[in-house]
């Protein structure tokens, strides 16, 4: 008879546990809630709790090199986003807002799974951060954020015209919701940025301006926002809420990012001849961009000073021609005949042709026209250029020369 006390020695020896001995050690992972990751309490609203964390910043708070509270006058930046003006004691009537998002693509499909709120108050600046644990809580966090908007007469976004608003408002419209953007201003600084710092700055993203203009450097808890779609994704299957940290964090300096560059761009359009502003790439930008608003006299002062610093080479020349042309619009005809004159000497085709219309058209003397059209055929023979580019300059200064010989013939037929 076999022993199968002996058996079930031999098969523990070697390692083979029997029956109901053998027991399971992979016990479910704990939960770490937000809650005790991120310090913070459930608001109730209408919908339900939504958690929000909020942080205070006192009113003379350094956010890198700018403070987040204005100290200049918003009436350029109003006037530049067609918004109803603002005075500084209206500051409190303005909301800094940022997503984090389920995708990056917007579409239906895509949510907010947390909103991060800024707001100048008595005592400072306010941050409030409201977080849904799960897609169930989307109407209590909206609801979150209309109370929170409540009031308010302007918001102030990076790129939230084409993004962050129109997908709030798709939220709010599937769910039934009434938005609370109807009616409100909105400062989207991103195409702002763009057009105060294209020359200097390869990228405008929100990280590289604040890096580079206000000099704030994000610490070790900083998620990249292309990671923030997955680990939320991963929070929801895991309630392991802990990477969310990195995520508040991310989320958090957008919003005083948004405050710091609100309150620099204020800065930089009311006083763009600021010994503070040392970039000459950025006289340019703030010439072209006065220029842009019709306020002419500001672009004079800023392309005269821009033309006497240090600029690269074609920066420089683009910079001649766009003053140059500033200056005809002005009939200013002294200093742009200067500027033209100066161009061409550089071979600049586009200055021979404004020479010659000028000597044509408004002073009558036609043999000075005649010359510069046709130095003009000389120089493009010899200047390489692409063929398309030849053949747009010929055709006009072809056109030119043969009217120019008819007048000087006195056979001029009115063309």
């Amino acid at each position: 008879m076999m022993d199968w006390k002996s058996l079930e020695d031999q098969l523990k020896a070697l390692g083979v546990q029997v029956g109901k001995e053998k027991k399971i050690n992979s016990p479910r992972k704990q939960k770490h809630p937000i809650e005790k990751v991120v310090d913070g309490r459930f608001c109730e609203v209408i919908y339900g709790e939504v958690f929000c964390h909020e942080e205070f910043y006192p009113a003379d708070y350094v956010h890198g090199i700018r403070a987040l509270w204005p100290s200049e006058p918003l009436e350029t930046l109003c006037q530049w986003a067609d918004a109803q003006p603002l005075s500084l004691s209206d500051l409190q009537n303005v909301i800094f807002l940022d997503t984090e998002t389920s995708g990056l693509a917007g579409g239906t499909g895509t949510y907010a799974f947390e909103v991060g709120l800024g707001r100048f108050t008595d005592e400072g600046f306010k941050l409030a951060q409201f977080f849904m644990r799960h897609p169930g809580e989307e109407p209590a966090l909206l609801a979150g954020l209309t109370a929170f908007m409540d009031g308010m007469q302007a918001v102030v976004t990076y790129n939230g015209k084409s993004f962050d608003i129109p997908l709030l408002n798709t939220r709010y419209t599937l769910l039934g919701m009434s938005t609370p953007f109807t009616g409100v201003d909105h400062f989207d600084l991103l195409p702002l940025a763009r057009r105060l710092w294209k020359i200097r700055l390869e990228s405008r993203t929100l990280g590289n301006v604040e890096n580079e203009i206000l000099g704030v450097t994000r610490g070790e808890e900083e998620v990249p926002g292309y990671l923030i779609p997955e680990l939320y994704f991963e929070f929801l299957r895991t309630q392991d809420a802990r990477p969310m940290a990195g995520i508040f964090y991310h989320n958090a300096i957008d919003i005083l990012s948004l405050a710091g560059l609100f309150s620099h761009m204020a800065f930089l359009l009311y006083d763009p001849h600021s010994d503070k502003i040392s970039h000459a790439e950025d006289i340019v930008s703030l010439a072209r961009f006065f220029e842009s608003m019709g306020d002419f006299n500001q672009a004079d002062q800023l392309y005269q000073k821009a033309l006497g610093l240090d600029l690269l080479e074609d920066l420089y020349w683009d910079t001649v021609q766009r003053y140059a042309y500033l200056l005809k619009r002005q009939e200013d005809w002294s200093a742009a005949l200067a500027l033209w004159e100066e161009a061409a000497e550089h071979h600049a085709l586009y200055a021979f042709e404004e020479l010659a219309k000028y000597y044509e058209h408004r002073v009558k003397e036609i043999a000075n026209a005649y010359e510069w059209t046709t130095t003009a055929i000389g120089i493009l023979t010899e200047k390489p250029m692409p063929a398309y580019e030849y053949q747009f300059w010929r055709e006009r200064f072809d056109h030119r020369l043969q009217r120019l010989e008819r007048r000087l013939n006195h056979v001029d037929p009115g063309i």
